[in-house]
């Protein structure tokens, strides 16, 4: 048999999901500013740079001088919002389930790995009907030792067995670029995200729509991975 003929593995496409799958900022900054209104938090700037980083990571932040446990219960009392009303405050970016649906229909594996708390992830995931076009979906738990994006990947990938050099993550934020890199994949941007273009900059390079992703991956048997 000729090389040519033998089969050439896809690579494993991860993607992020606030920013990236999803357009979450309303539900996620309605959530954020109800729950500094209550605690008489005086924060003046905008919110939307605390979309995409844990929560755990935004609540020092937001209580520079406040204790653990005060900014453990700033994180349920958001998290209770967002399990309220914040979760449906959502939608699915222009192109993103084409763009899915014809990954997958070409066999890719795809993957999502967010900072999102799993069942939030799975839940947003349910309502837009995309779950069943995942291999696994990956979230943040709360009996994690570690909260970081690039812990998570790192979980990901080595369950998963995924071959890093055959990896790509999908992202919009310096979170995900970051962590692709401490885990050695390579990376895009989202451009449609929430990421500035100092952020994107990290990034191996940034797609402007979700069209153009599947370019990318489609342009040789083995995408980006080559």
């Amino acid at each position: 048999m000729s090389s040519s003929s033998l089969p050439v593995e896809l690579p494993a496409l991860i993607f992020d999901l606030d920013g990236t799958l999803t357009d979450s900022k309303p539900g996620i900054v309605g959530c954020l500013r109800e729950v500094l209104v209550a605690r008489e938090l005086d924060w003046r700037e905008p919110l939307d740079r605390f979309v995409g980083p844990p929560v755990e990571e935004w609540t020092v932040e937001l209580m520079p001088t406040g204790g653990d446990e005060d900014r453990a219960a700033l994180a349920r009392e958001y998290r209770a919002c967002y399990d309220r009303v914040g979760w449906k405050n959502n939608s699915v970016f222009a192109g993103v389930r084409e763009m899915l649906a014809g990954l997958h229909e070409q066999g890719f594996r795809l993957y999502v790995c967010t900072s999102k708390q799993q069942h939030f992830a799975i839940r947003v995931l349910d309502l837009f009907e995309l779950t069943g076009l995942f291999t696994a979906i990956y979230g943040d738990k709360a009996e994690y030792p570690n909260h970081g994006k690039a812990e998570l990947l790192a979980r990901l990938l080595s369950e998963q067995a995924i071959d890093k050099k055959s990896a790509v993550m999908i992202g919009d934020r310096s979170y995900d670029f970051q962590a692709a890199r401490a885990n050695g994949i390579r990376c895009l941007a989202a451009a449609w995200g929430y990421g500035s273009a100092e952020e994107q900059l990290l990034a191996d390079c940034a797609p402007a729509t979700p069209a153009d992703v599947r370019g990318l991956v489609l342009r040789s048997p083995r995408g980006l991975a080559d």
